[in-house]
């Protein structure tokens, strides 16, 4: 078992230790109602605690969340919550199976000297430190063929002392369907790491274990709309910047060692590549392969070593390559060719790109020449850097939050973002360790989370990119930043036997779902010719992507409250 694994059953208590106290049968607790857009605390408290009715609603299909905090002056041992299934109209029912109560918990947090509420446990019931606010996450997974209507439900959290606190759960499922993640129109594209979960869960390298939890990740980022495979053509192209290396996929092989002049003779095994593929395909990832790299990325860097298999000697050798040199030139003219048949073979040449991090004008224009030269099928995707020229463009372009996020730089990249969408091509945004707002780090506000893929329809762009979504530091339980912000290399946390969803996880998640339903609203309100109708669309989303106020800053779903209400005005 895993040093998380072990961790898990006492993450609270170890995190939260030094409260005093212990429940001694007559001991109260305070529970109420929480936006989930703002992170919970241990200190935190509400204005209205003795508020018990919780709101819901959405399109069928759609994954809803609701949070309630719990808090006690004293200790409680094995506090638990149970949520009913909904009752409808005309006898119809939500299922109690598709509804589950889990448990946040706490880690501690550099930039902000605090604890901060994110990994969302699945087992219960738990210990309720004195003093120190408990969340507890509710989330309603409604069928796609749910009826529209108002249904009702409750949520219970008890005590062994016999303290009950009953919640009324109001559901309306909405006058229209959310498709299967597979089909959204938003574009995801958060790259994966199975070299970390193989050093989070302790496993071998593509192992079965290692294949086993693959497939578990693997549908975790179906389920949240993840759209494209990251494979890693060559060993380690990112230069292990997370502390590890990134096992390679391919396995080059040449017999000797290769000083040049006969590159023909290498070999590929593409058999962890293929089986990869194939697994995140099966779960529902599909639209997309990226494939690194050419070069080491990120940023100004020409190093493109490749680790190849010396089948003479048995032994790995290391080809010391700089980016444009004969022996690169080489290699990849030798790689390229057979990589696009076997692509061809598998039926998956049209989705695969070549993808680069980060890399600038200088660095590309060397790329993009050579590949016009020697393999210019190839699409090629490109973000944070040099987008192409006529001469060779990147089918994918992924801009920087600081290309967008003010008038001035917008309208400077209007024209690239206009092209791009004109031509078919992708194009959309990403943040990494800057802005430091909005983003999606452990001491962020979880509304900036979900109000990311609004700012996507707000520019005009398919959607957006993130680096990591499972790259963890060495105990990511009790240090969980490595060299950036804390937070900012994965979404998901290693769990007993697979990904444990965070909150910042099942906020993007909403953000996705409401890009969704601002699509599904917007269309219907063209095809009924309502303009109207269009203009508080947009003044939603004018709401939803506020920064910077005098007054309060709205929570996005109060925006998405919009959106829905010209649902049920379009239904009428």
């Amino acid at each position: 078992m895993s040093k998380a694994a072990l961790l898990m059953p006492c993450l609270l208590p170890l995190v939260l230790a030094g409260c005093t106290g212990t429940d001694t049968g007559k001991a109260k607790f305070q529970a109420w109602p929480a936006n989930i857009e703002v992170r919970t605390v241990p200190g935190a408290f509400s204005r209205e605690p003795g508020a018990r009715t919780i709101g819901l609603e959405g399109l069928a299909g759609e994954v809803l969340s609701a949070e309630v905090v719990v808090k006690s002056t004293v200790e409680i041992k094995g506090l638990g919550a149970e949520v009913s299934g909904f009752s409808g109209p005309a006898g119809q029912v939500i299922e109690a199976g598709r509804c589950r109560v889990r448990y946040g918990a706490y880690l501690p947090v550099d930039e902000t000297m605090s604890l901060s509420a994110d990994p969302l446990l699945e087992a219960g019931p738990v210990d309720l430190s004195a003093n120190v606010a408990l969340p507890l996450w509710l989330t309603v997974k409604l069928p796609p063929e749910t009826p529209a209507g108002s249904y009702t439900g409750r949520l219970t959290v008890s005590a062994p002392s016999g303290q009950q606190e009953i919640f009324s759960l109001e559901l309306e499922v909405l006058p229209a369907v959310l498709p299967e993640p597979r089909d959204w129109a938003f574009y995801l594209n958060i790259w994966q790491d199975p070299s970390g979960v193989a050093r989070a869960h302790r496993v071998e390298h593509w192992s079965e274990k290692h294949w086993d939890l693959l497939g578990r990740y693997a549908r975790n980022f179906a389920e949240h709309g993840m759209d494209v495979i990251t494979t890693s053509i060559v060993y380690d192209p990112w230069g292990s910047q997370t502390g590890y290396p990134f096992e390679a996929m391919v396995q080059w092989k040449y017999p000797g060692e290769f000083t040049g002049g006969r590159a023909e003779r290498f070999s590929w095994d593409f058999t962890v590549f293929d089986r990869y593929v194939a697994l995140m395909m099966d779960a529902g990832v599909d639209r997309k392969i990226d494939c690194f790299s050419m070069v080491e990325g990120p940023w100004i860097n020409l190093n493109a070593d490749i680790r190849y298999l010396d089948t003479g000697e048995g032994l790995f050798r290391t080809l010391d390559l700089t980016l444009g040199d004969d022996l690169w030139r080489e290699a990849w003219s030798a790689f390229l060719p057979g990589f696009r048949r076997h692509l061809k073979d598998k039926g998956w040449f049209e989705k695969a790109y070549l993808a680069f991090d980060e890399k600038p004008e200088k660095e590309m224009r060397v790329i993009y020449d050579f590949l016009v030269r020697t393999a210019p099928e190839f699409k090629v995707s490109i973000a944070g850097g040099y987008p192409g020229s006529e001469q060779k463009r990147s089918d994918e372009v992924i801009l920087h939050y600081s290309d967008l996020g003010s008038e001035a730089a917008l309208e400077e990249h209007r024209p690239l973002i206009e092209m791009m969408r004109s031509e078919g091509r992708l194009i959309s945004f990403y943040t990494a360790c800057t802005p430091h707002y909005p983003n999606v780090f452990l001491f962020s506000q979880l509304r900036e989370c979900r109000l990311l893929p609004w700012l996507s329809w707000k520019w005009g762009l398919s959607g957006y990119l993130r680096w990591a979504v499972c790259a963890y530091p060495e105990d990511v339980w009790t240090q969980p930043n490595y060299k950036w912000h804390s937070g900012d290399m994965y979404f998901v946390y290693p769990g007993r036997e697979g990904p444990l969803d965070g909150m910042r996880w099942e906020l993007f998640r909403q953000g996705v779902q409401d890009y969704e339903a601002l699509r599904i609203a917007w269309e219907k309100a063209g095809a009924a010719g309502r303009e109207d109708l269009r203009d508080r669309l947009r003044r939603a989303v004018a709401e939803a992507t506020t920064l910077e106020s005098c007054d309060r800053i709205p929570f996005v779903g109060e925006a998405r409250a919009v959106v829905n209400q010209v649902i049920r005005e379009l239904e009428r």
